[in-house]
């Protein structure tokens, strides 16, 4: 097994927050990059309610700009994701607040 992967020190915290189809398998699809890249997300948050058209996902993860643009990039050409965005914490934190 090999180790996770180690963000160097004072590497931003980044959320990529993930829309892709409400099927069973898109997680695991979603996670696979980090997996790829040998990032371990710090923490996930997922959304997806009876019914609804999409599951959300938010990952949080600590790495430099180029890795955490190359998951977003690899995230948004998958075929069961409809959206991926980068966020820095702070932000993410933000829109997190106002839309709750």
């Amino acid at each position: 097994m090999s180790a996770p992967f180690h963000a160097p020190p004072g590497a931003a915290l980044r959320c990529l927050i993930v829309e892709a189809e409400p099927d069973t398998n898109a997680l695991l699809r979603v996670l696979e990059p980090f997996v790829i890249h040998n990032v371990l997300p710090v923490r996930m948050d997922t959304e997806c309610p009876d019914g609804a058209e999409c599951l959300r996902v938010a990952i949080h993860f600590a790495a430099p700009d180029d890795l955490a643009a190359r998951l977003e990039a690899r995230l948004a050409t998958m075929v069961t994701v409809r959206a991926a965005h980068l966020l820095s914490i702070a932000l993410a934190d933000r829109t997190a607040t106002e839309a709750a």
